[in-house]
């Protein structure tokens, strides 16, 4: 497997007001710089211009919520988080003030069943299914799947194969556990609210997820939730955009940019690393 680009920025500044959907109006630029929440953006970086949906902002589709990535309950909340910091280094880097958050359903994302935006980014899988009706950025990171159950669960690698699974509809978790786990039972789901809830609630045994999505759930859990293992299913992680957009080529620049000066790195030292508790390298392999 490729090594995770796990890795830290700073933090500070301003406000930021997101709306969903088409309408609404981005959050207004603070004193020259954009307005990130507690982003830190990088000052005089190398600017690659990009034609945006809103002029002089950034539209950004996220299935929401989802606070390890867009730290806040709502749209009008996120000020933070380690794809929210993201969006905003990308958007300072176009030479951008603003950005504005739409959301979409995870589904909906990856089907091409929502196009209102600039780009996604929610952890998506660059796979050759899903190429064919979206692109995708070059990668940002590199994730596997952890398997999520109710602390001190009897759940083993043998044993999972009577179990009732949750999965999220559209992922690569849905199309292992049809086509190699093959578990007594499978449960789909359209959001990681609805997943998470259901194995809390007991109605599924385990919920399969990527292993940065599962890792905080689980800390941050109150010792309810732990992961038990990891399945190497998963992959590159990249921004998603409609079919054909021209901002691709401008996005890859940007992110080739921020792994050369550390600013990649940065950005997933400070937000994400924290809130894994733990190694994900680390989780136990039940592949074998």
């Amino acid at each position: 497997m490729k090594k995770s680009l796990w890795s830290g920025i700073a933090a500070a500044v301003a406000g930021l007001l997101a709306l969903t959907g088409c309408s609404g109006h981005p959050s207004e630029a603070a004193q020259g710089k954009g307005s990130f929440g507690d982003c830190t953006v990088t000052d005089n970086p190398p600017i690659h211009k990009m034609d945006t949906i809103q002029s002089g902002a950034l539209t950004v589709a996220a299935s929401l919520p989802y606070p390890a990535g867009y730290r806040g309950n709502t749209l009008d909340s996120v000020d933070g988080g380690y794809m929210y910091c993201l969006d905003a280094e990308i958007a300072n880097r176009a030479g951008l003030k603003k950005i504005h958050l739409v959301n979409a359903s995870f589904e909906a994302l990856v089907t091409a069943k929502a196009s209102n935006f600039d780009f996604a980014v929610w952890d998506i899988y660059n796979t050759p299914e899903r190429r064919k009706v979206v692109d995708f950025s070059t990668p940002y990171n590199t994730y596997e799947t952890g398997v999520l159950v109710k602390t001190g669960s009897k759940l083993t690698q043998d044993s999972i194969k009577n179990a009732t699974v949750g999965v999220l509809a559209g992922s690569v978790q849905l199309k292992f556990v049809d086509d190699t786990l093959k578990p007594r039972k499978v449960r789909v789901f359209n959001s990681n609210d609805d997943l998470f809830n259901a194995l809390l609630a007991g109605q599924i045994d385990a919920a399969l997820n990527d292993t940065a999505t599962v890792m905080p759930r689980a800390a941050k859990s109150g010792g309810k939730l732990e992961v038990l293992g990891k399945y190497p299913v998963g992959g590159d992680v990249a921004a998603l955009f409609p079919k054909g957009s021209s901002k691709v080529e401008a996005v890859d620049l940007i992110l080739a940019d921020m792994k050369k000066d550390g600013t990649l790195k940065a950005i997933m030292d400070k937000w994400l690393n924290p809130i894994l508790g733990g190694d994900p390298t680390k989780l136990p392999d039940w592949s074998s």
